[in-house]
């Protein structure tokens, strides 16, 4: 009787002994393998008809939308350097975009003569992009300012000034 105790004893405390050791190794393994991720979630539009933005380009695509509804334009932007950035008209809300060189007053232009013939411009800043959308509105967005992480900056970021016309 006594083998038959010692045979279920060893057993029971080999397969008691086997599930801790193997909880204990999954949650080893489950530590290894886990991480702890913080999704951060930014705000990618100012749906106000002026206004100023900041954001990292290098995210969301380098989308960022202003406006909305019939006045909403999705800006399209990528990296070029420190002092200048690529804005392209890309989007489907985007009809076309040109370049403004040396604005002064976003809020205060009379007459624009631009070039809306290409899917891209680059702009430096205190340039200005024109996007004309789907329905026939424009709006101006004039570079403010330029972070560019591969030189010496902490992150890629944006900031831009811009306005949205009505069309007539």
């Amino acid at each position: 009787m006594e083998i038959v105790y010692q045979i279920i004893t060893g057993l029971f405390v080999t397969i008691v002994g086997g599930i801790i050791v193997g909880i204990a190794l999954d949650k080893i393994k489950i530590n290894r393998r886990t991480i702890t991720i913080s999704m951060t979630s930014r705000n990618y539009v100012s749906p106000y008809n002026s206004g100023s933005f900041v954001f990292n380009y290098s995210n969301n695509n380098g989308c960022f939308a202003i406006g909305q509804k019939e006045k909403i334009f999705t800006t399209k932007w990528s990296k070029a350097s420190n002092i200048s950035i690529h804005a392209y008209s890309d989007s489907t809300d985007i009809d076309s975009i040109a370049l403004i060189k040396n604005v002064n007053d976003i809020t205060n232009l009379d007459y624009i003569d631009a070039d809306f013939s290409s899917r891209y411009r680059t702009a430096q800043i205190g340039d200005a992009i024109i996007w004309k959308n789907v329905n026939g509105y424009y709006a101006v967005t004039k570079i403010i300012s330029i972070k560019d992480d591969s030189r010496g900056d902490s992150i890629d970021e944006l900031e831009c000034q811009y306005v949205i016309f009505k069309r007539l």
